[in-house]
């Protein structure tokens, strides 16, 4: 069992600056894979100019977040994630309880995003249901959030030693 001592410079359960790496590098990747995936959505609603562009802008808000993160670990960058991580978070889970909008319709005007849509009307074959899509999003960026979390609080631990 440890014990933490007045003169041993770090308390229990708190992990030094060399440690703090690992859930910074994990939140960043997962940051990168967000941007990537709102890259995809922002090519699968070019139907809609409007929500295309919106995904890239939301793709290029992430990206120098999610790499300053990477790089060094903490700061403003790992705020800026959390924030819009949360943010998402917020913005997902009301499109998703929203009255009426997971009725089988595709928002936007686009054609279904279920599973029983073919590649023929546009949609791709064995594809999650939308709710279930927008559940995965609200999943990732709750990681990313948690991870953000994580790395805040390591810094301000290592910061106290």
């Amino acid at each position: 069992m440890t014990t933490a001592t007045a003169d041993a410079g770090n308390r229990v359960g708190v992990l030094g600056p060399a440690d703090a790496g690992m859930p910074a590098r994990l939140c960043a990747a997962i940051a990168l894979a967000s941007v990537g995936a709102h890259l995809w959505m922002g090519w699968e609603h070019r139907a809609m100019p409007w929500e295309g562009m919106l995904m890239l802008l939301m793709a290029a808000a992430c990206l120098p977040c999610a790499v300053a993160v990477w790089r060094r670990g903490h700061g403003r960058s790992v705020r800026l994630l959390y924030g819009m991580a949360l943010t998402m978070v917020a913005v997902h889970a009301v499109l998703l309880l929203a009255p009426g909008s997971m009725e089988g319709r595709g928002h936007g005007g686009m054609g279904s995003m279920d599973a029983t849509s073919s590649m023929a009307d546009g949609g791709m074959v064995g594809a999650m249901p939308q709710s279930t899509s927008m559940l995965c999003i609200v999943a990732v960026e709750l990681a990313v959030a948690m991870l953000a979390a994580w790395v805040m609080r390591r810094s301000r631990a290592c910061a106290a030693d």
